[in-house]
C-alpha cells in the first residue's frame, strides 16, 4: 500500500489531516476516523471522517502517542505516527495492519506539511506584523492603534472589512463590545457583536481563533450574532493582554467564493497578540493620562471650592464644576430636610424652574433617595429602563407620561462628620456616558463636595454663633442697664433682625397675667386681644405659628415665652404669677415658609438671655427689697441683734442692743463679742462661740451684760462654704419674766371670767328649764282646773238658758257668750304657755300649728330626712321660731313669712324669712337700747344650745331671714 499524493502534496497540517482521513476510511473499511495532533504541547483533533466517533473520547489516542505504539481497545484502534495519531472505529484488522506498516511514511509527511506551512507562514505573518509596527511607530494613542490594526488586518488578508472591537460588558459566560474601530465598513458600524458562551468561551477562555464561514455556519449562534454585518467568512482573533481579555479582532469578506487559509487564521492571530501589547500600552498610557487630568480636574475643583466658605457659594461652583468634569447636562444638590425623610433641591444648574420647584425626594425612593439611604452611589445608564422610579410624585408622573426630561442620571451622597448633608445629581439628555474610571472619579469629587460644604457649614455655623453671642451679649447689656420702654424697644429690633424676620416685639406680663408692657419692632402697637391671642399659643418652647394665628399681614411666624423657672411670685413681684412666665418673644415674616430649627433655636438662646436678664434685675430689685426688709425687722425688733466677723468683733448692733448696753459697755461696732460679757459667764459665752461653729442648730447660753441677764443664741454665717461670720440674738430675761407676770396675771383675770361666765350660763340654763317647768305646769293647771271649771259653768248656764224665755233668755245668751270667749283664751293662753302638740305630736306639727297662729300668713317648709329630735332641743327650736314670728307680727310689716326646717346628719337648720322692712344693724342697736331685747334673746338661747345665729336684713323691703344652726 502506497501513500495518496494528497498527502504529499498538502499545504497545512489541517488539510493533510483531511485527506489522511479519507484515504484511512477506505483503505481499512472503518466506520470512522480521527486524525489527532500535537499542538501547544497537547493532543488535539485535526481532522475526521465518518461515523461512530462519539466512541472515543481522546484518551486511547493519548495512551497510543506516549507509548509510541498501536493500541486496540474494543471498536477503537489507534496507530501512533510521527507527530500525530490515526483513530479508527469499527476497521478491518487487515486495514489497520496495512495502515500500521505505513505509520513512518505518514510521519515524515506530515513533517514534510508542517515545515512548508511554518516557512511560508513565518514570513508572511512577521512581514505583517512587522509593517504594523512601523505603521504605529510606538503610538500610545489608542484610536490610531486600533484603527491601524484594523486597516491592517483587512489588507493582510485581502478582505474588504475589518475593525477592532473592545469589550464594554464582560462576565459570567457572555461579553459584548462596545467601543469600535472600524475599517473598510460603507456605513457606520456601532451596534458590536454579542459574543455567547460557545464563542466566549473559545475567544475569552481559551484564546483560540473563530472562523465563520455562512456556507458551514449558517444555523448557529455565531451567525446570529453577526447578523447585522452579514459576511460570507470572518475570522475574530481574541485581544488579551496580561492575562486580561480586551477585545475581539474582527476581519470579514461578503465576497462570494471568499475562503480563510490556516495561514490567514495564524496572521490574524499574530496581528492580535501584537495590537493587544499595543493596545494595552495605549489603555495604560491614557489612563495614566486621564488619572493626571482627573487628578489636576479634582485639583483645581478642590481650589474652586475651597475658595468660599459660604454654603450657597460653595454650592453653586460645586455644580458648576460637576457639569465641566463630566459633561452632564444639568445637576442639583439635594438637602435632606428635619426628619430625614424629604430631600429638596438645595441649588441646581440646567433644570428646569418647575422641576426645581415640584421635585420632592424621598428617601430611599428614585436615584436620588436611594443614594442617600444607602450612602453609595446610585446610577441609572438609562432611567427608564432601570426601573428605579421617581423619587416624588412630579417626577414619576413625568416618568409614567414618557414626558422626563433626561435619560442618564447619577446621584451620589454628601455625608459630613454631622451627618448626611443631601446628595449630588447629575442628568444628561442621552444615557449615562460614564465608564467605571469617570464613576469612580464622580465618587472621590462627592467625597470633595461634601468636604467643602462641612467646612461651610462650619464656618457659617460659627459666624452664626458669633452673630448669636452678639445678639446675646448686646441683649444682655442693653437690659441689664436699662428696662426703659426704649430699652426694650431696641432689645425688640435686635431680636427681630437676629431672627430674620421683617417685624416683632417684645411683651412683658403684669399682675393677673396681662400684658403690662409691649415694645414693637416695624410693628403698630397690638390691641389687647391680639396680645391675649398670642400669649395663648404659648408653649415650654418657642413654637413656629401659622398665619391663623400670626398677627395680621404675615405669613409665618414665630413665638417663644421668657420664663424664669424655678422662681416665684415672691422673687419676681408682679411677673411671677405663673409659673415664672415674664413675658413673651414674638416675630414674623410676610413669607409663608415656617421658620426653621436654627432660627428656632436661636429664638430659644435670645429668650433665654432676655429672661436671665430680667430675672437677675428682678432678682436684684428683690434682694434689695428684703435687705431693706430684714434691716427693718432688725432696727424694729425689741431682741437684741448682733453681727460679728469670724475674728468675733462685732460689725453691726440693731438699736435695741445699742439703746440696752451701750450705756454699760460703750461703743458696740467694733467691740470684741467676748468682752461684753461679764467675767463669770465669758466661759458660757466661749462654749457658745464654738457649738455655733460646729453643731447645726447653734450655740446657745445664758450671759451677764451690765445689769442684764441675757439669752444669747449664736448661729454661723458661711458663704460658699467658708465662714463670713457669726449672727448674735439675745433677749433680755428680766424683761420677759416681767411680761411672763403680765401674761399670768391676765391668763387668772380670764380664767375667772371665764368662770363667771360659764355659771351664768349655767344659771340661766337652769332658770329657762325653771321657767319652763313653771309654764308646762301653769298650763296643766289652766288645761285641768280652770278651763274644765269654765267647761262645766258654761254647761250649766247654757240648760238654765234653755229653760228661760224673753229678755232673761237674752242675758242669759250673753253669759253663755262671755263663758265660751273666756273658756277659749284660757285654752289658748294655755297652749301658748305649753302646746301640747311638741310634747304628743313632736317639732313638726307643733311648727304647723305656730305658722297656723302668726298674725302674718305663713308656711311651713321642710328639706332632709325628718326625724324627732332631742326633747330639749325640740322645745328650743319651738320657742325660737315662736319668738321668731312675734318679732316679724310686731315689727316687720310683712305680708308673708316662711319657715324652713333642714335636716342633716350633723343636726338641724331652722330659717325664719318675712319679706318686711328689714332693719340696719344700728336699728338693731337702737332698740335693744331701748329694751327690745327679742334678738339679743334669740342669740344667747341659740348660744346655749351650742348652736349659732345668722342674721340677714336690710331696708327697703327686702325683708329679714334668721338662720338657727343647731347641733342634734
Amino acid at each position: 500500500m502506497q501513500i495518496p499524493p494528497a498527502l504529499t502534496e498538502a499545504q497545512t497540517a489541517a488539510q493533510f489531516a483531511q485527506a489522511l482521513a479519507a484515504f484511512a476510511s477506505q483503505a481499512a473499511h472503518a466506520h470512522g476516523v480521527r486524525v489527532w495532533g500535537v499542538a501547544d504541547g497537547r493532543l488535539s483533533e485535526l481532522a475526521c471522517e465518518g461515523r461512530g466517533l462519539a466512541l472515543s473520547d481522546g484518551a486511547l489516542a493519548a495512551r497510543a502517542m506516549s507509548g509510541g505504539a498501536p493500541l486496540e481497545e474494543g471498536m477503537l484502534s489507534c496507530l501512533p505516527f510521527g507527530g500525530g495519531v490515526l483513530e479508527l472505529v469499527g476497521a478491518n484488522p487487515a486495514g489497520v495492519q496495512a495502515l500500521s506498516g505505513l505509520s513512518p511514511l505518514l510521519g515524515l509527511a506530515l513533517e514534510g506539511v508542517q515545515a512548508r506551512a511554518a516557512r511560508r507562514g513565518r514570513g508572511r505573518v512577521a512581514e505583517t506584523v512587522e509593517q504594523l509596527v512601523r505603521r504605529l511607530g510606538g503610538s500610545l494613542n489608542l484610536a490610531e492603534v486600533l484603527t491601524a490594526t484594523a486597516e491592517s488586518a483587512a489588507l493582510a488578508l485581502g478582505f474588504g472589512r475589518a475593525f477592532v472591537g473592545l469589550f464594554s460588558e464582560l462576565g459570567g459566560d457572555s461579553a459584548r463590545t462596545g467601543e469600535v474601530f472600524t475599517y473598510g465598513f460603507d456605513g457606520p458600524f456601532t451596534g458590536g457583536i454579542r459574543l455567547g458562551p460557545v464563542s466566549f468561551g473559545r475567544l475569552v477562555d481559551r484564546g483560540e481563533v473563530m472562523l465563520f464561514d455562512r456556507a458551514r455556519d449558517a444555523d448557529s449562534p455565531l451567525a446570529a450574532g453577526l447578523a447585522e454585518l452579514n459576511p460570507q467568512v470572518a475570522v475574530l482573533a481574541p485581544l488579551r493582554a496580561r492575562g486580561r481579555p480586551l477585545g475581539v479582532l474582527y476581519v470579514d469578506s461578503a465576497a462570494a467564493g471568499a475562503r480563510v487559509t490556516e495561514d490567514d487564521t495564524w496572521l490574524v492571530l499574530s496581528l492580535a497578540e501584537q495590537a493587544s501589547l499595543a493596545i494595552d500600552n495605549a489603555r495604560l498610557y491614557g489612563l495614566e493620562t486621564r488619572k493626571r487630568e482627573a487628578a489636576e480636574a479634582l485639583r483645581e475643583a478642590g481650589a474652586a471650592l475651597s475658595g468660599s466658605l459660604h454654603l450657597a457659594d460653595t454650592l453653586s461652583r460645586g455644580l458648576e464644576r460637576a457639569s465641566d468634569l463630566f459633561g452632564a447636562d444639568a445637576a442639583a444638590v439635594y438637602e435632606l430636610q428635619a426628619g430625614g425623610r424629604t430631600l429638596v433641591i438645595r441649588s441646581a444648574v440646567g433644570l428646569p424652574s418647575e422641576y426645581v420647584l415640584r421635585a420632592r425626594g424621598k428617601v430611599g425612593a428614585g436615584v436620588t433617595g436611594s443614594a442617600v439611604a444607602r450612602r453609595e452611589r446610585v446610577e441609572a445608564r438609562d432611567i427608564a429602563a432601570a426601573r428605579l422610579g421617581g423619587g416624588s410624585r412630579y417626577t414619576r408622573e413625568l416618568l409614567a407620561q414618557g414626558r422626563y426630561p433626561y435619560r442618564g442620571v447619577l446621584a451620589l451622597p454628601l455625608t459630613t462628620r454631622a451627618g448626611t448633608f443631601g446628595a449630588l445629581t447629575l442628568y444628561w439628555h442621552e444615557a449615562l456616558p460614564l465608564d467605571a474610571e469617570d464613576l469612580a472619579l464622580t465618587e472621590v469629587y462627592g467625597a470633595q463636595l461634601s468636604l467643602a460644604i462641612e467646612n461651610a457649614r462650619l464656618y457659617e455655623e460659627e459666624l452664626r454663633r458669633e452673630r448669636e453671642a452678639a445678639v446675646l451679649l448686646n441683649v444682655g447689656r442693653l437690659l441689664g442697664e436699662d428696662q426703659s420702654d426704649a430699652a426694650l424697644a431696641e432689645a425688640a429690633r435686635l431680636c427681630t433682625l437676629a431672627l430674620n424676620a421683617g417685624r416683632g416685639l417684645i411683651a412683658l406680663l403684669g399682675e393677673g397675667g396681662r400684658v403690662a408692657r409691649c415694645a414693637t419692632f416695624n410693628l403698630h402697637p397690638p390691641t389687647p386681644d391680639e396680645l391675649a391671642a398670642l400669649k395663648a399659643q404659648l408653649g415650654r418652647g418657642p413654637r413656629p405659628l401659622t398665619r391663623r394665628h400670626t398677627l395680621p399681614v404675615a405669613g409665618s411666624a414665630l413665638i417663644v415665652p421668657l420664663r424664669a423657672d424655678g422662681l416665684g411670685e415672691a422673687v419676681l413681684g408682679e411677673a411671677g404669677a405663673e409659673g415664672g412666665l415674664l413675658g413673651f418673644l414674638y416675630a414674623d415674616d410676610p413669607a409663608t415658609e415656617a421658620p426653621g430649627d436654627r432660627v428656632l433655636a436661636l429664638a430659644r438662646s435670645v429668650a433665654d438671655q432676655m429672661a436671665l436678664t430680667l430675672t437677675r434685675e428682678r432678682l436684684l430689685a428683690a434682694l434689695a427689697r428684703e435687705e431693706a426688709r430684714y434691716r427693718q425687722l432688725a432696727e424694729g425688733a425689741h431682741d437684741l441683734i448682733l453681727s460679728t466677723d469670724p475674728q468675733g468683733r462685732v460689725t453691726y448692733a440693731n438699736p435695741a442692743a445699742a439703746r440696752l448696753l451701750a450705756p454699760h459697755t460703750g461703743p458696740l461696732v467694733g467691740a470684741a463679742l467676748s468682752g461684753l460679757a461679764s467675767p463669770a459667764t465669758q466661759n458660757a459665752l466661749h462654749a457658745a462661740w464654738d457649738a455655733a461653729h460646729t453643731l447645726p442648730a447653734g450655740g446657745r447660753t445664758e450671759i451677764m451684760v451690765g445689769p442684764y441677764r441675757l439669752e444669747v443664741r449664736l448661729s454661723a454665717v458661711r458663704t460658699g462654704g467658708e465662714l463670713s461670720g457669726v449672727l448674735v440674738v439675745a433677749r433680755d430675761l428680766s424683761e420677759l419674766q416681767t411680761l411672763a407676770e403680765e401674761i399670768t396675771r391676765r391668763g387668772q383675770a380670764l380664767e375667772a371670767a371665764a368662770s363667771r361666765t360659764l355659771e351664768l350660763r349655767t344659771y340661766l340654763t337652769l332658770f329657762t328649764q325653771a321657767q319652763e317647768e313653771e309654764r308646762r305646769r301653769i298650763s296643766r293647771e289652766l288645761h285641768d282646773d280652770t278651763a274644765q271649771v269654765l267647761t262645766a259653768s258654761t254647761r250649766r248656764v247654757a240648760r238654765l238658758a234653755r229653760d228661760l224665755a224673753g229678755e232673761q233668755r237674752t242675758r242669759a245668751d250673753d253669759i253663755l257668750h262671755d263663758l265660751n270667749a273666756a273658756l277659749d283664751s284660757v285654752r289658748r293662753f294655755a297652749r301658748n304657755l305649753r302646746p301640747s302638740v311638741l310634747d304628743d305630736l313632736g317639732l313638726l306639727p307643733a311648727l304647723e300649728w305656730l305658722a297656723t297662729q302668726a298674725q302674718t300668713g305663713t308656711r311651713l317648709e321642710v328639706s332632709g330626712q325628718e326625724r324627732r329630735l332631742p326633747p330639749a332641743l325640740e322645745l328650743t327650736v319651738f320657742r325660737l321660731v315662736q319668738e321668731a314670728l312675734n318679732n316679724v307680727d310686731k315689727h316687720a310689716g310683712a305680708q308673708s313669712a316662711a319657715i324652713r326646717v333642714s335636716f342633716s346628719g350633723a343636726g338641724v337648720q331652722v330659717s325664719v324669712q318675712d319679706d318686711g322692712v328689714g332693719f340696719t344693724p344700728e336699728q338693731a342697736e337702737s332698740r335693744a337700747q331701748a329694751g327690745h331685747l327679742g334678738l339679743i334673746g334669740l342669740r344667747e338661747r341659740v348660744a346655749l344650745a351650742g348652736g349659732t345665729l345668722d342674721v340677714e336684713s336690710a331696708p327697703g323691703g327686702r325683708g329679714t331671714t334668721l338662720t338657727f344652726t343647731l347641733p342634734g
